[in-house]
């Protein structure tokens, strides 16, 4: 899959490089990340390094992931990441987190958002997928702002640091998305 910038108002979604990688090292030391995210503890900026550049950036190459940094799109300031989990033909899961410096502003939902809109219009999804530790309340909301239906809570389906927990699950249908009213859309 070529890699592709999407522009979203005030937000510009634009595929990792090897230069955010220290970046992304500052990001993941973050205590909620680090609750909510399989983050090697200690985090070191070799692990940063490893997961942007085999994750982020090799996803592209190989079709298995659709990777972007969220910047401000005024200064080019690295706000967050949303990116989509390329599976079956038609579905990708969506996944995202944001920089501790720029939570509270609205970077998740309006990433989310430009990337389901990118994913159905460019990338042929018919199905974009949520799915998060039912813990994680941030995320569930950014979700639900998104459009994503909450379709069910999973016990014990997911293994974070070792112990299994209830996992929440959502979905957002091509449909949807294509008939979301454009104040929604980035």
């Amino acid at each position: 899959m070529d890699r592709q910038t999407i522009a979203a108002g005030w937000l510009t979604l634009r595929p990792f490089t090897p230069a955010d990688i220290p970046w992304v090292y500052e990001v993941l030391l973050d205590p909620v990340l680090q609750r909510f995210m399989q983050v090697p503890s200690p985090c070191r900026l070799e692990d940063a390094a490893a997961h942007v550049e085999q994750a982020y950036i090799a996803g592209w190459d190989d079709g298995r992931r659709a990777e972007f940094v969220a910047e401000d799109a005024a200064t080019a300031a690295p706000l967050g990441r949303v990116g989509l989990r390329l599976g079956e033909p038609g579905a990708a899961e969506v996944g995202y987190w944001v920089d501790p410096r720029a939570r509270e502003r609205g970077v998740a939902t309006a990433a989310v958002r430009a990337v389901c809109q990118w994913a159905v219009t460019t990338a042929g999804m018919e199905l974009i997928e949520w799915r998060c530790d039912a813990g994680n309340i941030a995320s569930r909301r950014v979700a639900e702002k998104a459009g994503f239906l909450m379709e069910a809570t999973l016990r014990k389906r997911r293994v974070l640091h070792g112990v299994r927990v209830d996992e929440c699950v959502g979905s957002l249908l091509r449909h949807e998305v294509m008939a979301a009213p454009a104040s929604r859309l980035p």
